[in-house]
Parts: C-alpha cells; sequence; structure tokens
C-alpha cells in the first residue's frame, strides 16, 4: 500500500486459461460490515487508486478472482492489511464547527481551512469510539467533498465522536484527527489528571474550586505545544513591579505588590482574601507624603506555602518593611488555613529575617529586590536577594544584598552561600536538585545562572550587558568573566526576564523538564514565555512563545497547568489543547498522551 498516493497495489499469480481477472476490497473497521468494491483488471497486479484506498491506519480486506471462458469467477482468500501511517499533522488543522453537546440525528461539520491550500485531495472519515479513546469503528466509508459533516446515526450513541482527514500539502501526505465530544451523553474534560495533592486539598483536582475549567478563551500555539488558556481577574492596586503566586491545591494563592491577597480559582473566577502582609504602609505613607511614587521600590517580591498539617499552611513572604526611619528588606511567616473551601491568612506574623544594611526611603533603595524562595529541607529556606540598587552591595561580604542566603526558619540564622547578583526574578530547583537563578541584567545582559556553592557571579563587575549610558561591563571589556561565574545563558537584547520554573511533564510532556522563563519587556523579543531546553546544565536552545503581555511571575499547579501573573492584575492558567488527547497522538508515542486517561490514570505507566 502507498498512502502517500492514495493506492493499493494488488498481485495475484496469473492464471491459466483465464480470460480476466477481478479484485475486490473492503474496509473491515466499521460500525456495520461494508460492501465489496469490484473492479476489472485485465492482468496483475492491479492499482486501486480510489481516494478512499489505504486512508492511514484503517485496516482493509482484499482478494482477487479469475475469470473463466464462461465468464465464471473463482474468488481467492481475502488478505487483511493495515494501511501505513502518514505523517502526522497536530489535530488543531481541523476546525470544529459545530458546538457540543452532539445527539443522534443532528448533523455536525467540521472545516479544514488551517490545512489549505491543498496541493491534492483530501478524505475524510468519521469514527465512533470508547470513551476513552479505543476501540473506533467507521460509521461510514470515507468520503471526499468539500463539506466535512456527518448525520449523526444511532450507532454513535454513547460514543466519543471522531473524525480523520487524509490530506496532501507541499507535496506530502498527513493524517489529522480529533474527538469531538460524546453523542447523547456528558463530555468529559479532555486531560483528567488525578495529581497527589496536600493532605488538606481533600484528595482530588480542584477539590477546593468545586468547578471545572470554563471553555478556553484564547489559544497560543508554537510547534506542537498547544496551549489554552483561561484568565481570573483580581481587582486590586496595579501590579506593576510586585506581586507573586503559589499554588494552593488546584488553586493560586495571590499576593499583591503591598501585601493584600487574593484566591484565583481553576474555574475562572477570583476572590479577595482578608488580612495584608505587615508593611507599614502607612508610616510610609506620612513619611513620603503618598505612595505612587515609589510602587516600584517597595513591594512584596514573593510567596511561599509550606504544609504544616491537614488543611494547615505556614506562609513566607519577602517583603519590604518601613521601620519609621528606614526601609528593611524581611522575611516574615504567618499560618493560613484551608477549610471547606475557604481560605483564611492568620493576622498573626514573625518576623524570621531582616537583610543588613536598613536602606534610606529615599523611593529608589528598593529596586533590584530580587528575593525569590525555595525549601531547603524541612528547616531552612534560600532566598536569592538583589542588590537594591547598589552594585557594591553584591561584593561586600558583610551585607546580604546580591547574595543567595540559607535562612534557618526557626532561629533565622543566617549564612551566605553565593554572591554577585543583580537583580534576581526567578529561583527554580530541577528534578536534580539543580538551582536556576534568572536576574535583570544591565542595558542587556539578562541572565540564567546555575547556582554553586562558594560561586561568585560577578555583578557588577561582569555583564554580558552594558551600563546604561553605554560603557561596557567586564565581558564585553577585556578581562570578560575572569574571576567570576559565568551565566549559563544571556539574552541580548534584554527580555525584562522574571520568573523560572521547572515544567514538571505531566501536563506538558513534550517540555519534560524544561525551564520555562518569563519576561516583562515589550521590547526585541520580550512579552514571552521562554522554552528553555538543555541536556543537564548545558543549554541547548532556548524556544520564544510569545503571550502578548508583561508576566510577573509563574507557577505550576500539582495537577500540572501553567498559572501566569501579569502586571494588569489577571493570572492565567494554561493546559494542554485537547489535540494532545485525540487518537492521532496517542498512535504518536505515549509521550504525547501521559495523563490524558481519565482520573487515575497515567498513560506513561505501561501498566496502567
Amino acid at each position: 500500500m502507498d498512502p502517500s498516493d492514495r493506492r493499493l497495489a494488488v498481485s495475484w499469480e496469473p492464471v491459466k486459461g483465464a480470460t480476466g481477472y477481478k479484485v475486490a476490497a473492503r474496509l473491515m473497521n466499521g460500525v456495520e460490515p461494508f460492501a465489496w468494491v469490484e473492479y476489472e483488471a485485465e492482468s496483475p497486479p492491479y492499482v486501486i487508486g480510489e481516494w478512499w484506498a489505504a486512508m492511514s491506519g484503517l485496516e482493509y480486506e482484499v482478494r482477487a478472482a479469475s475469470v473463466s471462458v464462461d465468464g465464471q469467477s473463482a474468488w481467492s482468500d481475502s488478505v487483511a492489511v493495515t494501511a501505513p501511517e502518514l505523517l502526522s499533522a497536530p489535530a488543531s488543522a481541523i476546525i470544529i464547527r459545530t458546538p457540543r453537546p452532539y445527539a443522534v440525528g443532528e448533523r455536525t461539520s467540521v472545516d479544514l481551512q488551517n490545512q489549505r491550500p491543498l496541493t491534492r485531495r483530501s478524505s475524510y472519515a468519521w469514527s465512533a469510539c470508547d470513551l476513552d479513546g479505543s476501540d473506533c469503528e467507521l460509521l461510514s466509508s470515507p468520503s471526499f467533498r468539500g463539506s466535512y459533516d456527518l448525520l449523526i446515526p444511532e450507532a454513535a450513541r454513547g460514543k466519543v465522536l471522531r473524525v480523520q482527514v487524509d490530506y496532501d500539502r507541499g507535496g506530502a501526505s498527513y493524517t489529522a484527527a480529533v474527538a469531538l465530544g460524546v453523542v447523547d451523553g456528558e463530555t468529559p474534560p479532555a486531560i483528567r489528571l488525578a495529581p497527589a495533592l496536600p493532605s488538606g486539598c481533600g484528595g482530588a483536582p480542584n477539590s477546593s474550586s468545586g468547578a471545572d475549567a470554563p471553555a478556553p478563551d484564547a489559544v497560543i500555539a508554537t510547534h506542537l505545544h498547544l496551549l489554552e488558556s483561561h484568565s481570573a481577574p483580581v481587582a486590586w492596586d496595579s501590579l506593576d513591579n510586585g506581586g507573586a503566586i503559589e499554588p494552593l491545591c488546584n488553586d493560586l494563592l495571590v499576593a499583591g505588590p503591598w501585601g493584600t491577597f487574593a484566591l484565583a480559582r481553576w474555574g475562572g473566577n477570583a476572590e479577595r482574601i482578608d488580612g495584608r502582609v505587615p508593611m507599614n504602609l502607612e508610616g510610609l505613607e506620612s513619611y513620603w507624603g503618598g505612595l505612587s511614587d515609589i510602587q516600584a521600590t517597595f513591594r512584596v517580591a514573593d510567596i511561599l506555602l509550606r504544609e504544616r498539617s491537614g488543611g494547615v499552611w505556614d506562609l513566607f513572604v519577602t517583603h519590604h518593611y518601613f521601620t519609621g526611619e528606614c526601609v528593611r528588606f524581611r522575611l516574615s511567616s504567618t499560618t493560613v488555613v484551608l477549610e471547606s473551601g475557604d481560605f483564611s491568612v492568620s493576622p498573626s506574623w514573625r518576623t524570621l529575617f531582616d537583610a543588613e544594611p536598613c536602606l534610606h526611603p529615599n523611593g529608589h533603595d528598593g529596586q533590584h529586590a530580587g528575593g525569590k524562595m525555595l525549601t531547603d529541607g524541612p528547616d531552612h529556606l534560600l532566598i536569592v536577594v538583589g542588590d537594591h540598587d547598589k552594585g557594591e552591595l553584591a561584593q561586600d561580604p558583610d551585607s546580604h544584598f546580591g547574595k543567595l542566603l540559607r535562612v534557618e526558619i526557626e532561629t533565622g540564622k543566617t549564612e551566605t552561600l553565593a554572591s554577585g547578583f543583580r537583580n534576581p526574578q526567578g529561583f527554580a530547583r530541577d528534578a536534580t536538585g539543580n538551582l536556576w537563578e534568572t536576574e535583570h541584567g544591565p542595558d542587556g545582559g539578562d541572565e540564567l545562572n546555575l547556582l554553586e556553592p562558594g560561586a561568585n557571579y560577578g555583578w557588577p563587575s561582569a555583564s554580558y550587558g552594558v551600563e546604561y549610558g553605554g560603557y561596557a561591563i567586564g565581558a564585553d571589556a577585556a578581562d570578560g568573566h575572569a574571576g567570576f561565574a559565568p551565566p549559563a545563558f544571556a539574552w541580548v537584547p534584554s527580555i525584562g526576564v522574571s520568573s523560572v520554573i521547572v515544567n514538571d511533564g505531566r501536563a506538558f510532556p513534550l517540555w519534560g523538564d524544561d525551564l520555562l522563563a518569563a519576561s516583562l519587556t515589550a521590547r526585541g523579543n520580550g512579552n514571552s514565555l521562554f522554552r528553555i531546553r538543555r541536556d543537564g546544565t548545558e543549554v541547548r536552545y532556548v524556544e520564544r512563545i510569545e503571550v502578548g503581555y508583561r508576566i510577573r511571575d509563574l507557577a505550576q499547579t500539582p495537577d500540572g497547568r501553567l498559572a501566569l501573573l501579569n502586571d494588569e492584575g489577571s493570572v492565567h492558567f494554561l493546559s494542554r489543547s485537547a489535540a494532545y488527547c485525540d487518537e492521532w497522538a496517542r498512535r504518536l508515542g505515549l509521550v504525547y498522551a501521559a495523563g490524558c486517561g481519565s482520573a487515575g490514570t497515567d498513560l506513561t505507566d505501561p501498566e496502567g
């Protein structure tokens, strides 16, 4: 069979005395048996060139017969054959024109607008499949015409409708398939993961929200990395230059730049939460005569949750605090409780650590704050602190600024692990324990750093960017990064790099253990996600995925979705397109189908 030419070549041994031959073929995998289609042949071989023949993945039965002088035919035994797989095209190439729900007797249709221009004809076929996408049976013989529609038959009731299209484009042949939904029944979500949630989350996906995701309102596509998003607007003061998100079960705790809290639900809504980070905003406002001019330099930097017991978490916050005379960069903690879906923040806060020195509240000393956190075992936190616009402090051993710090939670005892940072915006640990940090360079030279104990990353003596005003720093000068640890990767021009996380590979298996870095600037190649593919600790390539807005923070929820916090006050949840869970994706390999099963089923498990 040659599916690229839509041909089924049949050959047989010539029969002495035969006046001619007949060839017959029929499809085998239908709801009802298909009729034999017969062809006249003078001699072997015979090529069936019909558009339906050799459709990718379908099963056929073929037989031949000799014709005697008296016109009688003697049919051979039939041979079963399966058409080879074509190159796979994204299921998003098929546009679904008919909305759910689907019912027997109604007409549904799709379009191939995304596949044009077609260089040759296309054939298509409708199938009815089990709810898990297996055991698909054809509802009718494959067809070829301009309108790709189906009058839904009784045989499709309770089944998942699936359409497959084989088409030619640019000299190559492809197949695309998409599952539309269940006929006369509830349509299950395309992706249903069963993550291991903390004990206080109720033990089931989305248990804290009580709602499934609404229909997507946007699609971002790059190669085969199809994402669907919906947003949860959070109405508060501008998030410009501050704020953070942290997974709480499958929802998100959101902190505003001046210490307010909200809960962004998976269902697409958000709610304000009583409680506030102690920052002494009132004292600072009185001292400064207002707050608008310093919102970029006095803010919440990061939040981190650590489960203590069922439904109870410790909340850690890095933030600024006005003492009445100077501004401290502080680590504080309190307790939060999730009970019957209601979330509360305790008003009792504890100061764990104050960075030295205390800064003059001049409206500028708070920028380049950094402050991203990770846990380090049960008793310690790691915090990477920025230079607060005082580059010389990054190399001062008596200062906490521009340093990677390890803080004992109980006592606040602090040790310096690494130094030489300018403005750390992201901090993540990969599956093998490597620590990755992203930071703003000066005018150019944003960095991705692999952090090592005792290393010095060079600021303000070394950078791949230049200082504002145009003069070179270190790496662009004669001595480069001599004596300092160079970045694993640098963006020139800058992207305004912000948060970085490690994809855990469940909801986005194609991204594996890749790093995902966000950006803030609209210049050049910013306002995007950047997928960073690594070979161990070596960066192999960086792929830009344009989003179109400034991304302040990133997080990944226990069910695998990615969450983006933007500076306009919205949280966007990104999840895989349903295309990943269609039959065509399953046939490509288990990496595509991971997490596409029903709750509790992981298709990456060969025993599952």
